[in-house]
């Protein structure tokens, strides 16, 4: 990356340079497919409302809920319980002749987990998430959870303000010894008046890079760019045609239907990988202005075989998990 000082950037810029957008998404999905001993698996998405138009909503997760992190307490207490069954089992050896494997252990490790295993749904779908989230056809930016002295509502009835006035702004804070890590602060312009409207983006990468906050505001500000269509990455696949302005550009841009469709999630990752390295070098304050990439069958091609399949090592695997963590 450039050696530039981005303490002092503050508010970014609502405009795009860098114009590498991906994000990957795995359309012919295997897990939903196979949902073990979960029983109430499709409960847990808790976002589907959202999640079926994504062509007018983008979510922005700002944090769960603070109950809900007590909810993978049980998981934890299983995890132990599974690690108390693995010990006995390995101390069969040990055993005096004539004593008795406890079956007790084994028998409340499973029923704990498969107890919580399908009560997870149940709670994710009453406590639901506080997410934030854009709304590309309203140009507007809605809350799940109160926002004090919000008066506008959208089309769900949640709290909202104008895109117009939201902004994101490049914070920082010290880490360890000598290296600053940064963080995209999303809110309304006005703090002072809205402070619970404050969420910091989710970065899971390293966050001594400002890289990473550039990519995901660039994100959101192509996402609500109505003047251009939307951006041709696989988490659009299978919605472009419900968005007026980007069926009539692929009409015109010639191009392949389902085209993502056949890229594996490993495919796809590595296209992902390929546009960072691209972001690392590139100078986000004074850099030339990339032009999009509107044609990605040019640049990459499908390969089906890559797919991932619902073998029965996965089954096992999953049934596994679910059964010494409590995890679906």
């Amino acid at each position: 990356m450039q050696k530039n000082n981005y303490l002092g950037v503050g508010i970014m810029a609502k405009k795009t340079r860098f114009n590498r957008f991906f994000e990957y998404r795995s359309i012919k999905n295997i897990y939903h497919e196979f949902k073990g001993l979960c029983f109430l698996y499709d409960w847990l998405d808790t976002n589907k409302l959202y999640e079926n138009q994504r062509e007018k909503y983008k979510l922005v997760p700002c944090g769960n809920n603070p109950i809900k992190a007590i909810l993978f307490g049980p998981m934890a207490i299983g995890a132990v319980l599974s690690l108390i069954t693995l010990i006995s089992i390995l101390s069969l050896p040990f055993y005096d002749e004539g004593e008795n494997f406890q079956w007790w252990i084994p028998l409340v490790t499973f029923c704990w987990n498969l107890l919580f295993l399908n009560l997870l749904p149940i709670t994710a779908r009453y406590i639901p998430d506080k997410m934030m989230y854009l709304d590309r056809q309203n140009q507007t930016v809605g809350f799940t959870f109160d926002i004090p002295g919000c008066e506008q509502r959208d089309d769900l009835g949640n709290c909202c303000f104008k895109w117009e006035e939201i902004v994101c702004r490049l914070t920082s804070k010290m880490g360890a010894p000598g290296v600053m890590n940064y963080f995209p602060e999303i809110s309304h312009i006005d703090q002072e008046k809205y402070p619970k409207t404050i969420v910091t983006g989710s970065v899971v990468e390293l966050s001594a890079n400002p890289v990473h906050c550039y990519l995901l505001w660039e994100c959101y500000v192509r996402f609500m760019d109505l003047s251009k269509p939307l951006p041709d990455v696989p988490v659009y696949e299978q919605h472009r045609h419900l968005d007026p302005i980007t069926a009539e550009f692929d009409k015109n841009n010639n191009r392949p239907s389902d085209f993502w469709v056949d890229f594996s999630i490993e495919q796809q990752i590595e296209i992902r990988d390929e546009i960072l390295e691209d972001a690392f070098p590139f100078d986000w304050l004074k850099g030339k202005v990339n032009d999009e990439i509107t044609k990605p069958w040019q640049h990459w091609k499908a390969e089906p075989e890559r797919i991932e399949q619902l073998t029965w090592k996965y089954k096992v695997k999953r049934l596994l998990v679910q059964l010494f963590i409590g995890f679906p």
